[in-house]
């Protein structure tokens, strides 16, 4: 394994953890939905899976468009960047009458403790689950 200037110890290796904070609700257009905080707390990274479905309704005619809210000096109230905010900021189109994978991996030297603000902008109801999986390097 190259080490890139990290002394690795022979026994680590990496840990995964998994969680769902927001399963099947529907997202009307025109409308969004913000997930609970997301720690990156001794973390090294979060890939996120959001999958969309679109159940036949009508035509797509937009994306669905994500907001990652830092929590940082550009705050609002609530001590959180909101969606008008300069974000990272990812979208993906729906297709009608299909389901719908898009992923991303936020790494924890660029973004620590983030929220997700998924905005429909599809045309259409789209059914949103969002999944996490954070990976954290374990040394004995």
């Amino acid at each position: 394994m190259t080490t890139a200037g990290i002394q690795w110890s022979a026994a680590a290796h990496v840990h995964y953890s998994t969680g769902t904070d927001i399963d099947g609700i529907a997202v009307a257009d025109a409308a969004g939905i913000t997930t609970d905080e997301i720690s990156g707390a001794d973390k090294l990274s979060t890939e996120i899976s959001i999958i969309a479905v679109e159940d036949n309704t009508g035509a797509i005619d937009g994306d669905v468009i994500i907001d990652v809210l830092r929590s940082d000096n550009d705050e609002d109230s609530e001590g959180w960047s909101n969606s008008t905010d300069e974000n990272m900021q990812f979208r993906f189109t729906p297709t009608q009458n299909d389901t719908e994978r898009f992923s991303f991996t936020l790494y924890h030297d660029t973004i620590s403790d983030f929220k997700l603000y998924i905005y429909n902008d599809a045309g259409q109801e789209l059914a949103i689950t969002v999944n996490q999986r954070q990976s954290t390097l374990v040394s004995a």
